[in-house]
């Protein structure tokens, strides 16, 4: 009996919390309409405590710190709001927006083939190779009952390479189905959220200045020590920054 009142709390707790949040959504959006940008971002980070995330959400928090010329916070809200809504044009075109308010212009180093193929893939959801697993293992248990019951030779012949191929496709699907989930797992990124910052050699203030980048640059993170932490930027350049001075994605 306990149990029900536990849960009949907890399940009116949330639908009170869900109607809390509607309720400071629209305060923020009508206070963004009105130009309080400074008081929309903080009703939107608001929603964001109580651990609500949703694109429209990250979207327009990322558009009231543009209108507040804040390049860090807008570009790290436009980034989660892409996360959510990938395809979504709107955020695609105020992104484009907050993109050119930055400071650095850093190059794109190019990629081979092999290399852009192999991201490509990689890139994928893990659930795109767990169904793309079931559908070869799908095909193998029909290659194989067909290849056994058929007594044609040239339908055998088709069946087997069924059944071979379909092989070749579980181990295929099963291969990147791991490779996706470690690249996905050690391939993080971050945005630099204050105006400037030094870029060291070595993970303390003592070591030699490499480089300094500015508000809402976007590096990925390759290894961390103690508060520090080791990035690298598309155009190759690599060094260590304070753990404190950038916010992971």
């Amino acid at each position: 009996m306990k149990n029900v009142f536990f849960y009949l709390a907890l399940a009116l707790f949330s639908i009170s919390m869900v109607a809390q949040n509607n309720l400071t959504f629209i305060e923020a959006n009508e206070a963004y309409n009105k130009g309080a940008y400074e008081k929309a971002t903080d009703l939107y980070e608001k929603i964001l405590k109580t651990k609500n995330h949703s694109a429209n959400l990250y979207f327009n928090l990322a558009n009231s710190y543009y209108k507040l010329q804040k390049t860090g916070p807008s570009i790290y809200n436009y980034e989660k709001a892409l996360s959510l809504a990938p395809n979504n044009k709107d955020i695609q075109i105020n992104y484009g927006y907050a993109k050119q308010t930055r400071l650095d212009n850093i190059e794109t180093l190019p990629k081979g083939f092999l290399k852009r193929f192999y991201e490509s893939l990689v890139h994928l959801p893990i659930n795109f190779w767990a169904w793309f697993a079931v559908i070869s293992v799908f095909l193998f248990v029909i290659g194989f009952i067909l290849f056994y019951r058929s007594y044609n030779p040239s339908l055998r012949k088709v069946y087997f390479g069924v059944w071979s191929l379909s092989i070749l496709l579980v181990i295929f699907s099963l291969i990147f189905a791991f490779a996706t989930e470690k690249y996905q797992k050690n391939t993080k990124y971050a945005i630099i959220y204050l105006p400037e910052v030094r870029i060291q050699s070595e993970p303390n203030l003592r070591s030699e200045q490499l480089f300094k980048l500015h508000e809402g640059t976007k590096v990925q993170v390759i290894e961390m020590v103690d508060n520090w932490k080791k990035i690298r930027l598309t155009d190759g350049k690599i060094g260590w920054i304070p753990k404190k001075d950038i916010r992971e994605l």
